[in-house]
């Protein structure tokens, strides 16, 4: 049988180990896109953390212990939204994404409170290093959710029993509630999971499935998006029940289709992954809306020197750059190249500045989003011959900064034009 564990309400329940006051009240972590890393004052050590996040994507932290108002109040607005809601405050209406203007408009005694993510993340490591020493494979599908398989080494009838002892020691060695789903397919132990919570487990056995999913909403499945689900209503389909008789609409739509449909049908076999290759890394910020193009691009001189330090970290050498905006009237637009150059900051910061020229078609609208992704990384590495030797060079001189940031933080060294 294969397991899916989900920390209930992490952020807010590891901030409870910190300040048991949070305990059983309506209480919530909150977070802001920028409120650091654009500030040419910045002074403080920022870090990157790549474990502990089934995407790949670089997560950049600011630590502090700011109160309320220095981390969320700028000058007369409320900035940020909600991250992480506690049961107490959910029973009020506070969901995850609501700003935190409209959460406290709610409920006015809500506490809300600055992210640490390098304590979750440190927190989410150490109990992945538990889980190994108790269950044979797992796998980290994100920062807050584990899978694993059981399968040769607990009984199918004692897999109650021993996970209701493994949440008594994650409860006593962590201090942390969890919500497990058991099924023979990781995604029904998935979706079993939402059935578990808070604190709970959901076993689901193989003459069991069909009943289990038969009046579940296809939106409530892992992977099945607004894109898939606007088709499948197109075809008056709308619960997962519904789905078996459609077997060869989903085989009709290939590989995707096909998975998708043994996935729902708890028929995938799909095994637990204890490491996942690297397909690409990214970086993004929604910022207040911003007309002025130069200091968009100051900001994605930032933006680039994050994630190249990310992609130096993990010693990658990516040949797709690809850069996207969203304007505030909604609109977006992106652009990309490939390129067969040794990996630089200078190449990358280049790139990016090159490729939002080319994105930035509403020159006149102000934005409100910059993405920016590196990937299909070598695995043989045939560069170009006329710029080789200044791209080697480039790439010394990233090595080295690279060495410096990881002493010192991210923000130790930068470049002139971030000041301006």
């Amino acid at each position: 049988m294969k397991i899916h564990m989900d920390l209930d309400s992490f952020f807010i329940s590891a901030e409870r180990i910190k300040n048991p006051s949070l305990r059983d009240i309506p209480a919530a972590v909150g977070g802001r896109g920028d409120p650091f890393i654009f500030d040419k004052e910045q002074k403080s050590k920022i870090d990157i953390v790549q474990k502990n996040s089934g995407a790949f994507v670089p997560n950049i932290f600011y630590n502090s212990d700011s109160t309320f108002k220095e981390y969320f109040i700028e000058g007369e607005k409320i900035r940020g939204i909600i991250i992480t809601a506690s049961y107490e405050a959910r029973k009020y209406g506070i969901k995850t994404g609501m700003s935190i203007r409209e959460a406290l408009s709610i409920y006015p005694k809500l506490i809300v409170v600055p992210p640490n993510h390098l304590y979750y993340h440190s927190l989410s490591h150490k109990l992945k290093e538990f889980l190994q020493t108790r269950i044979p494979l797992v796998e980290q599908f994100s920062i807050d959710e584990f899978f694993g398989d059981l399968k040769g080494w607990i009984k199918e009838d004692e897999v109650k029993e021993f996970l209701i002892y493994l949440k008594k020691e994650i409860k006593e060695k962590f201090s942390l509630p969890i919500s497990i789903g058991v099924a023979r397919s990781k995604w029904t132990a998935k979706l079993a999971t939402s059935f578990a919570k808070p604190n709970g487990i959901k076993v689901i056995k193989d003459d069991e499935i069909e009943d289990f999913i038969k009046d579940i909403p296809i939106e409530d499945f892992p992977g099945i998006g607004r894109g898939y689900a606007k088709r499948l209503h197109r075809v008056k389909i709308k619960k997962l029940g519904d789905i078996k008789e459609a077997k060869e609409l989903f085989y009709n739509w290939k590989k995707p289709g096909i998975t998708l449909y043994k996935r729902v049908l708890g028929i995938d076999n799909e095994p637990i992954l204890i490491s996942h290759p690297k397909k690409s890394i990214g970086i993004s910020r929604t910022i207040d809306p911003i007309e002025d193009r130069e200091e968009i691009k100051r900001r994605i001189v930032i933006m680039s020197r994050y994630l190249a330090f990310s992609v130096m970290k993990l010693n990658l050498n990516p040949r797709y750059f690809s850069f996207k905006i969203v304007y505030d009237f909604k609109g977006r637009s992106k652009a990309h190249e490939l390129l067969n150059r040794p990996f630089s900051e200078k190449l990358l910061k280049d790139t990016m500045l090159r490729l939002f020229l080319k994105a930035d078609i509403y020159r006149y609208s102000k934005v409100i989003r910059l993405s920016m992704v590196c990937g299909k990384f070598y695995e043989k590495k045939i560069f170009d011959i006329f710029t080789y030797k200044d791209d080697e060079k480039a790439k010394r001189l990233s090595f080295q900064t690279s060495k410096a940031r990881k002493k010192y933080g991210v923000d130790t060294l930068k470049w002139g034009v971030e000041f301006i």
